[in-house]
Formats: C-alpha cells, sequence, structure tokens
C-alpha cells in the first residue's frame, strides 16, 4: 500500500495540476446536486459541516508551447470551537467556526481577466486583481441550525504618469443550514458585491452590483440510503457603463445515494440566461443532465470517480439570429463533456483527489518510457484535524 501511494502521489505532483475542486470536476463537473467543501464560498454556513479543516489546491496548470505555467493556487483553513459547557450532553452544538482562504480565483474574475469568454471590454487592458482573499465566519445553534457569512476581495490599484488603473471585485454571502424536519435539510444563501475596472481613466465598471441567490433542499428518500434535492439559483450582473444587465437562471431536481463503497447522484436542470446590452439583447433556453458515481477499488483507501454533464441551449441574438449551443466535448474546462479521477482517503482524515487528463487512456504509456504533456489536470487536498 505505501508503495502504490507514494507511486500515486509522486506522478499527481510532479506533472502539475489545476485548481479548485477537484473531486467536483471529475465528479460531473458541478455540485448542485450533492454537498461537497466547494459549497461553502457560496454558502458560509457549511463551513460548520467542515470544522478543523485545511484545504489547498496546486494550480491551473496552462500548457503552453514554451512552458507550462501553474497558476491560481489557492489554501486556507477552518477552525472550530465548541461552545458546549455540558460535558456530558454528548454534542459539540453550539458551535462557532472561523475560516480564511487565500488566493482563491472567483468566478467574478473572469470579467476582468483578459483572454475569459466573459472579459468586459476587449479594446482595454485591465489590471489583474491581487490580494485575493475569502473570510468566513459560522455558527451552529444547539437545535442544530447553521448560519454564516462570508467575505471576498480582490484589487489592484495604480497610477501611471497621471492615469488611473483599477479593479477591484467586494463579494459578499450570507447563509443558512435549517434540519425542517428530522429527514430535511433546507439551505438558502444570498450573496451581493460590486466591480470596478478602471483603464487609463476609463471606466469599464464603476462600482456596478451583481447577486445571487440559491435554494436547495435535501430530503431523505424513503427505501433508500440518499436524498432527494430539489434546486434553484438565480444570478446577474448590472454594469451602468455599459448599459448591460445579465441575468442567469437554473432549476432542477437531483438525486444522490450511498451505494456500495460507494455513492452516487444525478440531475436534470431548466436554464434561461439574458444578456441585454443596448439594442443587443441575447437569449438562452435550454437544459443540462449530469451524473457522478465514485466507488472504493481494490482498497479502501482509493477511489475511482466519473461523471459527466451535457447542455443543449437555443440562443436568439436580436430578432434575426437563433442557433443551438451544446457544452465542449473534451476542452478539460468546468463545462466540457466528461471527467474521470482518482481518490485517496486515509483515515477519513487526509483526501488527496486528483483529475484525471483527458488523455490519460493514450499517454498511459509514457509514465514508462515515451515523452507526454501531463496525466492529472487538477489536484486539491484537505485534512482534517
Amino acid at each position: 500500500m505505501r508503495k502504490a501511494l507514494i507511486l500515486i502521489m509522486a506522478a499527481g505532483c510532479c506533472i502539475g495540476s489545476y485548481a479548485t475542486d477537484a473531486r467536483v470536476n471529475s465528479w460531473g463537473k458541478h455540485d448542485a446536486f450533492f454537498m461537497d467543501e466547494v459549497s461553502i464560498f457560496r454558502n458560509p454556513a457549511n463551513i460548520s459541516i467542515y470544522p478543523n479543516m485545511v484545504y489547498g489546491s496546486y494550480g491551473k496548470l496552462s500548457v503552453t508551447d514554451s512552458a507550462p505555467v501553474v497558476e491560481d493556487p489557492f489554501f486556507g483553513g477552518i477552525v472550530s470551537y465548541s461552545l458546549n459547557e455540558e460535558s456530558d450532553a454528548g454534542g459539540q452544538y453550539p458551535m462557532l467556526s472561523v475560516g480564511a482562504l487565500f488566493n482563491r480565483y472567483d468566478e467574478m474574475l473572469d470579467y476582468v481577466t483578459k483572454g475569459k469568454a466573459d472579459y468586459l471590454d476587449a479594446t482595454v487592458d485591465l489590471e489583474k486583481p491581487l490580494g485575493k482573499v475569502d473570510f468566513l465566519l459560522g455558527y451552529v445553534f444547539k437545535e442544530g441550525v447553521m448560519l454564516g457569512g462570508g467575505a471576498y476581495v480582490a484589487i489592484q490599484s495604480k497610477e501611471d504618469q497621471g492615469e488611473l488603473y483599477e479593479t477591484k471585485i467586494y463579494k459578499g454571502n450570507l447563509g443558512m443550514n435549517w434540519p425542517v424536519a428530522k429527514t430535511m435539510d433546507l439551505e438558502i444563501s444570498l450573496g451581493l458585491g460590486t466591480i470596478t475596472a478602471i483603464s487609463a481613466n476609463t471606466a469599464v465598471a464603476q462600482q456596478d452590483y451583481f447577486g445571487r441567490g440559491e435554494i436547495r433542499l435535501f430530503s431523505a428518500l424513503a427505501g433508500v440510503n440518499g436524498d432527494f434535492v430539489p434546486r434553484a439559483r438565480v444570478d446577474f450582473l448590472k454594469l451602468e457603463e455599459a448599459n448591460k444587465l445579465k441575468v442567469d437562471i437554473a432549476a432542477g431536481l437531483g438525486i444522490n445515494i450511498n451505494i456500495d463503497k460507494g455513492f452516487f447522484w444525478s440531475g436534470l436542470e431548466f436554464l434561461y440566461g439574458q444578456d441585454d446590452k443596448d439594442d443587443d439583447a441575447e437569449q438562452n433556453v435550454g437544459g443540462k443532465i449530469s451524473f457522478g458515481i465514485e466507488r472504493n477499488v481494490l482498497w479502501d483507501w482509493f477511489l475511482i470517480r466519473v461523471g459527466g454533464q451535457k447542455s443543449l441551449i437555443l440562443k436568439t441574438v436580436g430578432p434575426n439570429e437563433k442557433e443551438w449551443w451544446e457544452n465542449p466535448s473534451s476542452d478539460e474546462t468546468d463545462k466540457d463533456l466528461v471527467g474521470l479521477g482518482f481518490g485517496i482517503n486515509i483515515d477519513n482524515r487526509l483526501h488527496i483527489d486528483f483529475v484525471a487528463s483527458e488523455m490519460i487512456p493514450f499517454t498511459f504509456s509514457n509514465l514508462i518510457s515515451g515523452e507526454q504533456k501531463y496525466l492529472f489536470s487538477r489536484v486539491s487536498a484537505t485534512y482534517s484535524f
């Protein structure tokens, strides 16, 4: 076991990886219908589900013609303290949790990062925000109701020959996880933020605002060890300078089931999007089906995961343009079709998760001989203490 573990970790660490949560990326590309550590960034109340934990990822490996470049690694942790003064009660609630994570790439940075599809204005160069940090606070009442608050900050400001270059993102979240019944948990989160983007005294965005709301209900399924999960979310972005309003809505139903030595989930969602800019309006209507499965293989400490998603959307631009869009099949992004990954679980405390490169079935022999680019696309790890 020790030799196998060393070989797997050496392959993942030496070759490189992408950041964000590796388990989710290999397991259906999103976590809409199950609970995972990545949900703490949308609903800070969930940090109470993962008390006393450190969390980190290597970063994004951009493969270029010259040399690979690692971008946006992050790390942080959650510390929890039980306020239960009754030593014979046997419970840890009420409990207070505090968390901080550093350098995490938030999805809102896509609007101010050149080269991203959502970049605000391709005609200007915006400064890359620095000091990216998450602050999280959670509290659990004795009855089990969880509340939480979170903040995210990424900023940069400089002057060059009298010209101002400024990029700022401020984001706040409030969340609740409430056991409304013995077999039912209700999760609600709300977020608001502002975005400022100025290049050479030209304001692309000036304290414009964005927001998000999400609700999920985990209801135990009778007869199986799992949950039925209805879910809905809405995102919006309002840019006054560009006269732009962007709205994204998703609503769907999912299930997750504990199977023998593993876990399975699946979901079906309705998607709606609207992107209005001046007189140019774009509307998107469609749906997405997704699934994920993981299982222990050979050893209790070794897991294999596979998952996928398929989106089909009708895009309407103006009165005369319509076309169907589907998510890419194999570009190794969070929107592509399938994922494959591996997990290491040591005493249910140390978790190391790898996402396999989509070329790994064709390049695995290069571990012994030959030349290849990389075997894994993402790696993340958590440790509970």
